[in-house]
């Protein structure tokens, strides 16, 4: 990295810093002059340096046709500005849901757009840190729905820093921008972390031993597949994702419970021990088992379906976070 480059880079980490302190978490947010920035852009410089070009060739040939025409661009000049900036005043944004998804992902998070009369705002661009940016048309009253997508790199809740929002219309002289900063309520999962050693979880005490294969509908857990069992026990999920010819295990649903537990991975650090239970949790699920989870002072109980996993999930995902940050009500 070249000396320039390493500048740049100081100077937006000092930038960013900078905005985290000044942008405080919130539901929802008016844009006004108080609240939006605005400078030329590249194209504006050098729209300015052929302005100060034409008046200096003016001033040194005393021609008043170019003395002229170097005012009439600067009165354009100018007048960009506030079409510029009409283009996000008076906008008004509030998220709407996001999207709980793994670690590593990119969260959908969609936010409503609302103006009370309508006009026409073009080249909107929206962008979470790190996220591929959007352009957006804004031009009815009313409100308006746009999904963005969001980085999720930290397990807990859903905090994909700093919403930039920016735009040059209409001529690219001048840049407008803001950068909002929501919370949200949606989660993000722990990484699965894949354990070919283990299957399923542990059965609790008390609960028996899995006796046969047969009078039950009631899922158990997978066990290698033997020659000449029926096809209809294969767990073929497991085999597409190449791990392998398992065959699923069904019994008395007393019997099947499985337990996911904090305590089967004693030798892990924190991160890891919560990854390998989100594995755990996924792989019970695709295999209809009923499990349970067990967590340092919480404990789920066994269950199956959709929203079984997704509490089951959760918890990992907020173990040892603590309490949802606070949040003012609207930035007006």
């Amino acid at each position: 990295m070249n000396p320039l480059s390493r500048i740049r880079q100081a100077l937006i980490r000092r930038y960013r810093r900078f905005m985290d302190r000044r942008a405080r978490p919130v539901s929802a947010i008016r844009l006004d002059r108080r609240r939006l920035y605005i400078f030329p852009s590249k194209a504006g410089f050098g729209f300015l340096v052929l302005v100060a070009a034409l008046w200096l060739l003016a001033t040194n040939f005393e021609n008043n046709l170019v003395f002229m025409l170097s005012f009439l661009l600067l009165a354009f000049f100018v007048a960009s500005i506030l079409f510029t900036h009409g283009t996000l005043s008076g906008l008004r944004i509030k998220p709407v849901r996001a999207q709980s998804v793994f670690k590593g992902e990119a969260a959908a998070v969609e936010l409503c757009f609302s103006q009370s009369r309508e006009k026409r705002r073009e080249q909107v661009a929206l962008r979470f840190e790190d996220g591929e940016p959007l352009l957006i048309t804004l031009d009815k009253a009313g409100d308006t729905f746009v999904t963005v997508l969001a980085p999720a790199k930290r397990r807990g809740y859903l905090e994909p820093g700093l919403l930039t929002v920016e735009s040059v219309y209409p001529v690219g002289l001048m840049r407008v921008w803001t950068f909002i900063r929501f919370r949200f309520d949606a989660a993000v999962y722990p990484a699965p972390l894949p354990d070919g050693a283990r299957r399923t979880g542990r059965r609790g005490a008390g609960e028996g031993h899995f006796t046969g294969t047969t009078g039950s509908d009631d899922y158990v857990g997978l066990k290698t597949y033997e020659v000449g069992e029926s096809l209809r026990h294969v767990a073929w999920k497991q085999y597409a994702r190449e791990q392998g010819l398992w065959s699923k295990q069904y019994g008395d649903p007393v019997e099947s419970r499985e337990w996911i537990d904090w305590d089967d991975y004693a030798s892990m650090d924190t991160e890891q021990r919560l990854a390998r239970m989100s594995w755990q949790v996924c792989e019970c699920e695709a295999g209809e088992g009923v499990y349970g989870l067990r967590l340092p002072g919480t404990e789920l109980a066994p269950d199956r379906g959709a929203a079984h996993r997704q509490a089951a999930l959760r918890r990992l995902a907020l173990y040892g976070i603590g309490a949802k940050p606070g949040e003012t009500d609207e930035a007006a």
